[in-house]
């Protein structure tokens, strides 16, 4: 068994502001087992960073937990060590990678999925001035959903540019705050946001935040749009606790340690009759890929993270005004460039 990490620094065509700063790159870690290749999105308002991962991959035991039948891949992933959760994704998705390849088949089909069930994919618009905004918005304008992030620091700010995307656009608008206000601000704020026809609200309030959540559910009246927890759910452990209190959450392969784990949350929340949407890092494509082949499984798709990335070395799903193309290639369906 080979196994190997190759860290890269990804390049974005743009600045990506959101409510924890900005970013012009995003680091990334692809893990390879055999001819298997995962990758960690490394994020940086999260504790896990790239000397994180190396050190876990590097760690004997990791890989003499992956030593054996590469079509065990539950028995893989439960003997490896615990470990940061981005580490934990990219092998994770690296040993699909491999049992698919073996197979000879994708994912999606091993799961016995229809790719044609894939919603709509939302695209990203990240916090500007009004001149940038707005030519953001036109840019984007013939995309089916489009996502406005939140979180300037201003309750007046943020209702302003929700307003300016819907005088600019009629179709599909959610927003995501990113965990940037208080429980009372999104009391105040979400009524006002929500005569705009929102699709939903990711993420009001802080991401520990257990009793904010359910002191904002119990003020808000009954018609408001769903509440997505993105922060504050890495995995399924922390589902239950926000049973009551949210409407769905967002599933990120490197927040929850990879895809058997983000089928387990897909389970778990459609149990308590929870919306489920597939995030992303702002990543590789290898990463939006691998989420990609649950998609026909969940409501909301938001899986545009590559899209701003400039020196990606892998090539795989298409994405297509929000169309989600899921590659036929065995695995992942990534494949290197060159």
């Amino acid at each position: 068994m080979s196994l190997h990490a190759e860290p890269i620094s990804l390049a974005l065509s743009m600045p990506f502001r959101i409510a924890h700063g900005t970013s012009t790159s995003r680091d990334n870690v692809f893990v390879h087992v055999d001819e298997g290749v995962g990758v960690a999105a490394i994020t940086p308002y999260y504790p896990a960073q790239v000397p994180d991962v190396l050190a876990y991959v590097a760690r004997p035991e990791v890989a003499a937990a992956l030593e054996g039948d590469p079509l065990l891949v539950e028995d893989l992933l439960d003997r490896l060590p615990s470990g940061p959760a981005p580490a934990r994704a990219a092998l994770d998705l690296a040993l699909h990678d491999r049992w698919g390849k073996t197979l000879g088949q994708p994912l999606y089909r091993l799961w016995g999925l229809n790719p044609e069930r894939a919603p709509l994919s939302s695209y990203t618009i990240s916090m500007a001035d009004d001149a940038e905004f707005r030519q953001r918005m036109q840019e984007a304008a013939g995309y089916p959903v489009l996502k406005i992030k939140l979180g300037s620091g201003s309750l007046e700010r943020d209702e302003a540019l929700v307003r300016m995307a819907r005088e600019a656009y009629p179709g599909s608008l959610c927003v995501d705050a990113n965990a940037a206000w208080t429980a009372n601000e999104a009391a105040a704020i979400i009524p006002r946001l929500a005569r705009y026809d929102l699709q939903f609200i990711e993420q009001p309030v802080a991401q520990h935040d257990r009793e904010g959540w359910h002191t904002l559910a119990a003020r808000l009246p009954e018609d408001m749009p769903p509440l997505i927890a993105d922060e504050s759910i890495h995995d399924s452990r922390d589902i239950l606790p926000l049973a009551g209190a949210i409407g769905g959450i967002n599933i990120k392969l490197a927040k929850c340690g990879g895809l058997r784990e983000a089928r387990r949350m897909i389970a778990l929340a459609r149990t308590l009759g929870m919306k489920v949407m597939l995030g992303c890092m702002v990543e590789s494509i290898v990463g939006v890929s691998a989420a990609a082949h649950l998609a026909p499984l969940v409501d909301f798709a938001d899986l545009d993270g590559n899209l701003l990335v400039v020196n990606d070395p892998y090539t795989g799903m298409i994405w297509d005004q929000g169309r989600l193309h899921l590659p036929s290639a065995p695995g992942l369906g990534v494949q290197r460039r060159g």
